[in-house]
């Protein structure tokens, strides 16, 4: 009977271990998803030709960097992100190199943008076929989208 009984409490607090590893390792799972390239498809609601405005993000997850072009100037910056607050991310640090372009609207738009990211998701489109993340500003607007390069 004790042991029925030992079973019987056993069981729902080995349950509740196990969800609780599982969403802690769905976050960190999400943030290495972001290791890579990325094209710039969508920014402050309006679609962007990444082969037009030449926008690109590197995210090296575990040195916390951002590297990139602005859309003619290099960029870089630093992540800050803490595990324990899911999803929660933002960019510090963010310098560009200064060379002179002749259409730097999209450019200082970005960095602006950049500035202003709180949080990021997964985009689930099933329209899309390739793999993409939104980031979200305080306010819970969508600010960008990247894909996958």
């Amino acid at each position: 009977m004790k042991r029925v009984l030992l079973y019987v409490l056993l069981i729902p607090v080995l349950f509740g271990m196990a969800s609780c590893s599982t969403s802690k390792k769905a976050t960190v799972d999400t943030l290495a998803g972001l290791d890579g390239e990325w094209n710039i498809v969508e920014m402050n609601g309006n679609q962007l030709n990444p082969e037009e405005t030449k926008q690109l993000m590197i995210f090296d997850v575990n040195g916390k960097t951002l590297s990139g072009n602005a859309g003619c100037n290099r960029m870089s910056g630093k992540i800050e992100y803490d595990a324990s607050q899911e999803n929660d991310i933002r960019f510090s640090r963010i310098i560009a190199t200064r060379m002179a372009c002749m259409d730097m609207r999209y450019e200082d738009e970005l960095l602006k943008t950049l500035d202003k990211v709180a949080r990021f998701d997964k985009e689930d489109d099933p329209a899309k076929t390739t793999l993409s993340f939104a980031f979200y500003g305080t306010d819970g607007s969508k600010l960008l989208v990247i894909e996958k390069k």
